[in-house]
């Protein structure tokens, strides 16, 4: 039931507007493009979740018992929110009346939401904290756990390395929990706790110090010359400024989305996902085929692996579906976990060469080029690795099948493409090595455009180019290089002699970022610089 002071906030909305309309009009909210993965629906027909504590917090024991007595997950979120009062300011006012024009960005944010939003308000609700919480990821990233700013923050939750490594973050070159949604979530909200405790026990400051950073909130505290301290009398960054207003916009939204002429799809109140443990290093499409589940789909709900396999040490568990983590589990009990072909990485040092690594890892130099697509036995310090944990010829044999099946040929372009569900232009431009800013000027559509299942796009532009090798433009200083398909930074690197690792720092890129054709890359030769 909604409470009186949430009544009287909605109720004196209107008005506001009115009185706001004379106002410059906002920007509207950027849908960021990305990874972002197709998450097939997922059946009504869904079984009992055994209990899984995919995320803990010892430190902050359950403050309210879990309320079961809602059929949608929205009027649940609707009766956890706790910052009513702030809804009716004149700054997100204005927030409001721009997204209640932007009926495609709130489906987005659904479609993106859905599989993670139960986990992610149970434990918001397990700590007793406000539920406009659930909704931070919305402003922090639209939902995608692959988001990726030019700060280097990364997932739900917006971290960057460092935060994220101070709050238990693992982050290696096998996975990354910044973006695995679940415990992302559960670094997210320790860290808002201690903001929380830090600032006064003031949840605008707690929010505004989690966008700008607890130092530059104390410095604009310090340099306040307001009595008493309040988010809205500050002196913030700008985007500081509008971040706050924008979450307890969506928030008032939602709160009240008819009002707002804004469709909300009902959203069962249980959980969509369930965490499997598999117990040993697997190849993610192996785990597809043994859950009956889309590889893409199970990668979706799996983004914190970087690779294409679970971690050799930890994790070793992944989210699905109810009824596919059932089948997972039924085929692992058949399946002697010793069959499971696990991996090492190992870290070239200068002097190693393929044999002396081979004798001292006990493999083959076969092997090593097998599956590490080496011609011939020329390898670079720095570069890595990949070692498979057995000789076993049947294992080899069979990890080599995965290794194709993993990576599939380049499908023929068409010269029409139906949209599918899932489909956005990023996908469709990535299934095919094309670019998405083209799809969308040649189609004329916004970058953003929220495709429709059936949809006709027309690719036959694409036929038409022919794909030359780009000259490479060298200035005093440095070179530039145009991407094309099929390309990897690692190619790159070899192409031009340089290390993959400065590559990578020249072009403000992570080892596991994508790129794409038509993209603008710095090379810089020894002959040109350091």
């Amino acid at each position: 039931m909604r409470t009186l002071i949430r009544n009287i906030a909605i109720t004196l909305l209107p008005l506001l507007l009115a009185a706001c309309q004379n106002l410059q009009q906002s920007e509207p909210p950027v849908v960021e493009t990305g990874t972002t993965t197709a998450i097939r629906e997922i059946t009504q027909n869904r079984e009992p979740l055994p209990e899984n504590p995919a995320i803990t917090n010892a430190a902050s024991p359950p403050t309210t018992e879990p309320d079961i007595g809602f059929d949608d997950l929205w009027e649940r979120i609707r009766d956890g929110l706790q910052l009513q009062a702030h809804y009716s300011h004149p700054k997100v006012a204005t927030h409001i009346q721009n997204y209640s024009q932007q009926q495609r960005y709130f489906d987005l944010l659904q479609s993106r939401s859905s599989p993670f939003l139960f986990e992610i308000v149970e434990e918001i609700e397990r700590r007793g904290l406000p539920m406009e919480f659930a909704l931070l990821p919305m402003v922090e990233s639209t939902y995608n756990p692959n988001a990726y700013s030019r700060e280097h923050a990364v997932g739900l939750w917006q971290f960057i390395g460092a935060t994220g490594s101070s709050f238990g973050l693992q982050q290696d070159w096998w996975f990354d929990g910044r973006r695995d949604p679940l415990a992302s979530t559960a670094a997210a909200l320790n860290y808002i706790e201690q903001l929380y405790k830090q600032f006064d026990e003031d949840w605008l400051l707690a929010i505004a110090a989690y966008n700008t950073g607890d130092g530059n909130l104390r410095r604009a505290i310090r340099n306040s010359e307001e009595a008493d301290i309040s988010f809205w009398t500050l002196n913030l960054p700008g985007e500081t400024q509008t971040h706050v207003p924008k979450l307890l916009a969506l928030s008032a939204i939602i709160a009240d989305n008819e009002a707002w002429n804004i469709e909300l799809a009902t959203l069962p109140n249980e959980p969509v996902v369930r965490s499997v443990q598999i117990g040993t290093q697997i190849d993610l499409s192996q785990a597809a085929r043994l859950a009956g589940i889309d590889y893409q789909q199970l990668r979706a709900l799996n983004p914190g692996y970087l690779q294409w396999a679970t971690h050799p040490d930890q994790p070793q568990e992944m989210l699905l579906p109810l009824e596919n983590a059932s089948l997972l589990e039924g085929a692992l009990a058949g399946i002697d976990k010793r069959e499971l072909l696990t991996w090492d990485r190992y870290e070239i040092r200068p002097g190693d060469t393929l044999g002396a690594i081979a004798r001292r890892l006990n493999t083959r130099v076969d092997i090593l080029q097998s599956f590490n697509s080496l011609v011939g036995s020329r390898i670079r310090a720095g570069e890595s690795l990949l070692i498979p944990r057995t000789n076993d010829p049947e294992l080899l044999a069979s990890a080599s099948r995965i290794e194709r099946d993993r990576v599939p040929q380049l499908p023929k372009i068409p010269s029409q493409y139906k949209v599918r569900n899932g489909d956005n232009l990023w996908v469709i431009a990535k299934r095919y090595q094309l670019r998405s800013q083209e799809i969308a000027a040649w189609n004329q559509i916004s970058l953003n455009e929220l495709l429709q299942p059936g949809q006709i796009l027309d690719l036959s532009y694409a036929l038409e180019n022919k794909i030359e090798e780009p000259a490479v433009q060298v200035s005093e200083s440095a070179a530039f290089y145009v991407v094309q398909r099929r390309d990897n930074m690692d190619a790159i690197a070899r192409r031009f002699g340089i290390d993959l690792q400065k590559l990578l720092l020249w072009n403000g890129l992570a080892i596991d970022e994508l790129i794409f054709p038509g993209q603008e890359l710095r090379v810089i030769p020894e002959s040109l610089g350091n």
